[in-house]
């Protein structure tokens, strides 16, 4: 019997090798749990394959370092995050209420999700110390401030406003600063700021954005 390249045996039967993108993704989900349990400085590539239920040779064969792989998780996030946003308000038709429905569902994440906002500023930081590091995250954080820019324009439009993209690069950024520094003040002192806090942040930054 002829095994194809997808398969190899296991006590004289057949086994198919897992695909692609079935290792890929099973990879970077057990990465997300490593990174944010001991953090990105602390992770080894080892500790995610084992996690995964890969060989180290399995990350390699699909990121090129561990710069790669977290910089990958960077992306889908930011990419599920957008479209998230843009599935959310899609339906609004009033300023005011598309603002607040973004604002606070970006909000819930801030106050929820504080593992990997965490996470995120352990690596901003890192990237000043690390140059290979510091490429990735530039890279990432360029992208997504033109993906931010992009989602904001499209809704912007509807309302009167500017629909070039790079008319929004500024807002872009300043409400990412806004994400990532509430973020920092939810961890340091949780109690202290709320989610209702955050909403108001970030709702005044997309008011400024989209209105006409």
């Amino acid at each position: 019997m002829t095994l194809t390249d997808t398969e190899s045996t296991t006590a004289g039967r057949p086994r198919r090798r897992p695909r692609r993108e079935d290792v890929r993704a099973g990879l970077l989900a057990a990465a997300l749990e490593v990174f944010e349990e001991i953090g990105y400085v602390a992770a080894r590539l080892d500790t995610i394959a084992q996690r995964a239920g890969y060989t180290k040779g399995a990350v390699y064969s699909n990121f090129g370092s561990k710069q790669e792989l977290f910089a990958t998780l960077l992306s889908e996030r930011l990419a599920d995050t957008a479209a998230d946003v843009l599935n959310q308000v899609d339906h609004l038709t009033l300023l005011d209420e598309t603002v607040q429905h973004a604002a606070r569902y970006l909000a819930r994440g801030v106050v929820r999700e504080q593992r990997w906002h965490a996470l995120v500023v352990e690596f901003a930081l890192q990237a000043g110390r690390d140059p290979d590091v510091g490429e990735v995250f530039r890279e990432h954080r360029r992208a997504r401030r033109a993906l931010l820019a992009t989602t904001l324009a499209e809704r912007a439009g509807a309302f009167g406003a500017p629909s070039d993209p790079a008319h929004y690069i500024v807002f872009a950024t300043i409400l990412l600063a806004t994400v990532n520094g509430m973020a920092v003040e939810c961890a340091a002192d949780p109690e202290a700021i709320t989610e209702e806090q955050v909403t108001e942040s970030i709702a005044a930054v997309l008011q400024a954005a989209l209105a006409p």
